[in-house]
């Protein structure tokens, strides 16, 4: 790798004069020196040392992610579209401010802050954190967190970026009583967090038409797909009953399609299946996905741009950001 010396020794100028350029402390570089060390720069793909970086601006340059993984995967949490395309969209956008990323996932809280603490960050963005662990993770650190989809809010001492949940359970059960559904099952792992809110919506619509939910109306899915088998076993008692079965994540709206097909039953003609998320699993999945989507990757943007906002002091706390939601009308209802 080049060095800063070589560089100096290449442009004519002082090693001095090479870091003033790559700080940005032009103010007593001419034009002309300025221009060829940044040439040199580039030609030979220098890359300045974050150590250096951090001593003269009391900053690492790093910003911390941790995901707390609040169900089982049978592969890791990455392997989760929603995950993967917020990961990606946190990694380039931090990269483009400048920064870098380091990321961290675990069930087990006191995993991750330990982890937090041992970090040399300026920040952190907390995925799926329920409220009073980022609290708890915000007191033992002491430096800038911008959640993402936090959980069960008890005050306004936080920074998020959301998402319109509750709508989003409104608009699709909406749609689907307008197609003649007379049952609708809302299904997830759990009816708790943000499907919580989902749900609500799904029942606000149903007040809304001035008809009566079913009591029993929430299905909680088994951890694996084998289990969750068992699930689709189940529901196959819906078939040919104007039923539909709407899953607050488009991977298992797929994965339930396929199972159905497997059976021999025809989708939407015998049971519609609805989804949540707009990912590329249901655009591509046959008969194509109704679902409910969301920007994952404006939603990963617009938390690395609060993060900056609160690093460079444009912003403090008590921000609740809630991305909007749209109905994606497939032919799967």
């Amino acid at each position: 790798m080049t060095t800063i010396k070589e560089i100096a020794e290449m442009a004519g100028v002082s090693m001095t004069t090479v870091y003033n350029v790559l700080h940005g402390n032009v103010k007593k570089v001419s034009k002309a020196n300025m221009e060829k060390i940044q040439a040199l720069l580039d030609e030979y793909h220098y890359v300045p040392k974050m150590g250096l970086s951090a001593l003269k601006n009391n900053s690492s340059k790093i910003i911390g992610v941790v995901i707390h993984t609040s169900r089982y995967y049978e592969n890791t949490v990455i392997s989760d579209t929603f995950y993967s395309h917020v990961i990606g969209a946190l990694e380039e956008s931090l990269r483009k401010e400048g920064y870098y990323m380091m990321l961290y996932a675990a069930e087990d809280l006191e995993e991750i802050f330990h982890m937090s603490l041992a970090w040399n960050v300026d920040g952190l963005i907390a995925i799926t954190f329920k409220y009073h662990n980022y609290i708890k993770l915000k007191t033992l650190i002491n430096k800038p967190i911008v959640a993402i989809d936090l959980i069960d809010k008890e005050a306004e001492d936080y920074v998020n970026v959301g998402l319109q949940d509750e709508n989003g359970g409104y608009i699709m059960t909406k749609y689907l009583l307008e197609k003649g559904y007379e049952k609708i099952y809302v299904c997830a792992r759990k009816n708790a967090g943000v499907d919580h809110e989902r749900w609500m919506g799904y029942r606000k619509a149903w007040e809304e038409a001035g008809k009566s939910y079913l009591t029993n109306d929430f299905i909680s899915l088994n951890e694996t797909e084998q289990d969750r088998n068992k699930n689709y076993q189940m529901m196959m008692k819906f078939i040919g009953k104007k039923t539909a079965l709407f899953f607050l994540s488009d991977m298992f709206a797929v994965e339930a399609i396929h199972y159905f097909q497997k059976q021999g039953v025809i989708i939407p003609d015998e049971l519609g299946i609805a989804g949540f998320d707009g990912n590329i699993l249901g655009k591509y999945c046959y008969p194509r996905l109704t679902t409910v989507y969301q920007d994952v990757t404006e939603k990963g943007k617009t938390a690395v741009k609060i993060m900056i906002d609160i690093l460079e002091n444009r912003l403090k706390s008590g921000l609740d950001v809630k991305q909007p939601v749209t109905l994606i009308k497939g032919n799967s209802v």
